[in-house]
């Protein structure tokens, strides 16, 4: 099944399978107020209220957490680094 997807500025982009549209959701190609619809549908659904792509949403807020964490973490090796530089 081919899904059809548009964004907010009306650029539209054909994904081939469900599959390509859950990674391009993951990867945040695609925004929660970007607009999808299964080719055969006739009506438009906001992509975060798809039902298809709600296992990727708790996905996608895991995968900004562990992002965040990394960030942290590298600023406290940094701030330790400069703290025991300065000694």
């Amino acid at each position: 099944m081919r899904y059809r997807v548009r964004s907010e500025k009306g650029e539209e982009l054909e994904c081939p399978s469900l599959g390509d549209l859950h990674a391009l959701y993951r990867q945040g190609f695609l925004a929660d107020d970007d607009l999808v619809r299964q080719e055969s549908a006739v009506r438009w659904e906001r992509v975060g209220d798809f039902p298809a792509l709600q296992g990727e949403r708790g996905r996608r807020r895991e995968g900004r957490g562990a992002l965040l964490l990394l960030g942290v973490a590298a600023l406290v090796v940094l701030a330790l680094w400069l703290a025991l530089r300065g000694r």
